[in-house]
């Protein structure tokens, strides 16, 4: 089955999977996860629904502004969680945690004492005391954080995941990555859906073993299939590593959760359209597009998709939009090819060679990029420019092919034979130009007719499209090397090779005229009236 196909399969099966989301918690998920823009976010979108503890979501409000230095903001929070609830004993850790970075070590105390009033049997908020300790200095106050972890792992019993947490992520800021991991494993283990413990663990992992870090995710997500941030993290995991089909997959369930971001839905289309879904990739910019006009991303991504799907007409407006609209964007040299596509299928080759032109402009080094203007030029009838580009992408080559060669020979053949009356001198370096390439091609394949028909044409091209004694010669070796095989002759083997008998005896013919052998014409002439009967009564 084509890819393109099974991933459509595949999207369809996953759609209702993922409807759901755990609103606040999700927030609370980002935070624990180090990733305070995202924790903030869906935070402040879910503060005011009924299902959400606003003490508890207050307070990693707070934390998110403390984490990044906001500190009247943290605190404008942390009072906030205490007015919402002055028994949960979170906030008070928080106002403890300003209270160090304040250098009021007295301050913080009490507070910290005021929290574990209201929270005794909560070992997650002594950790989180010890955490306030570490961040403000972990050296200065090392003691503490000792004593906090200490307190925790014993009355915990050792099973607290987040001491585990909190110790992995002092083992990572020492850059000792396998202990950190093994810590993110055992805060696992007495938590078996504890998110921060499977993304860390999975963080800690990518770089030596990706497939082991997304497994670990996947299990994670059977135990917790609503979380956004597990569902997220596979799905940039499965992206990072280059697992394009089973991103798109993952991409396609987290973006029907609320706590969705609306730049994942942006990643969703691009991975639908290198996944060559482009229905579907197109469906996704839209929708991005409606709610964020100016996306860059998403308006290229709309006329991208719109030329592969033969919308040809819609992909030239909405691609003269992207431009208009994005005057410093960054434009890709496939930006100005997929426009100068669109033009060329609506019959505007004239905007389709403005296109290329600059794009080979702004991108000199791109060979693939100069054989494309090569071809453009070719279609808009101007081959000694053609010619010249499809030079500058055969330097761009290490090792040209033999086919290389041939194409080469063709572009300054087109040159040499519609040049002007007028143009003795180009059309003499444009012969000498295709000869040197179809020599080349000559060294690697010298028992190719073709070959030797394409010399002969460059020949006589360059002598003002009139045959000369090597014009003749090369036909000659043209019509040895078919002769080997009988079949090139045989009117009834449809790959015949009858039309290149019928040039060469034409020419040749021509050239014996030209020079008054009437024996040698009339020899030719009764060959080419035999290729002509043979082409005849085969179609007869």
């Amino acid at each position: 089955m084509k890819f393109k196909a099974l991933l459509t399969l595949l999207l369809a099966g996953s759609m209702a999977a993922a409807a759901q989301s755990q609103g606040y918690k999700d927030g609370i998920e980002y935070y624990k996860a180090g990733q305070y823009d995202n924790a903030r976010t869906i935070l402040l979108n879910t503060l005011n629904q009924g299902d959400t503890d606003k003490a508890m979501a207050n307070y990693y409000l707070g934390q998110t502004e403390l984490a990044e230095g906001n500190k009247a903001e943290a605190r404008k929070y942390f009072d906030a969680g205490i007015a919402a609830n002055p028994d949960c004993g979170y906030n008070y850790v928080g106002l403890g945690a300003l209270a160090l970075l304040d250098g009021n070590t007295s301050e913080a105390n009490d507070q910290f004492k005021e929290a574990q009033s209201h929270a005794k049997k909560n070992n997650e908020v002594i950790v989180d005391i010890a955490r306030a300790y570490y961040r403000a200095d972990p050296v200065k106050y090392a003691k503490e954080v000792e004593k906090y972890l200490t307190k925790a792992h014993k009355d915990s019993k050792h099973q607290e995941p987040s001491i585990y947490i909190l110790e992995g992520d002092m083992l990572v800021d020492q850059e000792d990555f396998g202990g950190a991991a093994g810590k993110y494993e055992m805060a696992t283990g007495y938590d078996s859906a504890n998110p921060e413990g499977y993304v860390k663990y999975a963080n800690a992992y990518f770089r030596v073993n990706p497939q082991f870090s997304i497994d670990k995710l996947r299990e994670f997500l059977q135990k917790a299939p609503n979380s956004a941030l597990g569902q997220r993290e596979l799905a940039e995991k499965l992206y990072d590593g280059n697992f394009w089909k089973q991103a798109a997959e993952q991409y396609g369930q987290y973006i029907q959760n609320p706590n969705h971001f609306p730049q994942d839905k942006a990643r969703y289309s691009v991975l639908l359209y290198y996944g060559e879904n482009y229905p579907q990739s197109l469906q996704v910019a839209n929708e991005v597009l409606a709610q964020q006009p100016d996306n860059f991303l998403m308006q290229r991504l709309r006329f991208l998709n719109e030329a592969q799907l033969g919308q040809n007409e819609q992909a030239v407006k909405d691609g003269e939009a992207f431009f208009k609209n994005n005057p410093n964007g960054y434009f890709t040299a496939n930006d100005y090819t997929t426009l100068s596509d669109a033009y060329s299928a609506v019959g505007q080759d004239s905007l389709a060679l403005v296109q290329v032109e600059t794009a080979a402009v702004k991108f000199p080094e791109n060979g693939d990029l100069q054989q494309t203007l090569s071809s453009v030029y070719t279609k808009n009838k101007k081959y000694a420019k053609a010619a010249e580009a499809y030079d500058k992408y055969l330097s761009s080559l290490e090792e040209p092919t033999l086919n290389d060669y041939f194409s080469a020979s063709g572009r300054w053949l087109n040159a040499a034979a519609t040049a002007g009356a007028d143009e003795t001198a180009l059309r003499s370096a444009a012969s000498a130009k295709g000869l040197e390439y179809v020599n080349k091609a000559l060294e690697g394949a010298p028992n190719n007719p073709s070959l030797y028909q394409r010399k002969a044409r460059l020949i006589m091209a360059g002598n003002n499209n009139q045959p000369n004694a090597d014009v003749v010669a090369d036909y000659a070796k043209m019509v040895e090397l078919l002769d080997a095989d009988p079949a090139n002759k045989d009117a009834a083997n449809p790959k015949n090779e009858l039309n290149m008998y019928k040039e060469a005896y034409m020419f040749t013919v021509k050239y014996y005229q030209d020079n008054d052998d009437k024996d040698k014409a009339a020899e030719y002439s009764t060959l080419l009236k035999e290729v002509m009967d043979a082409q005849n009564g085969a179609a007869q």
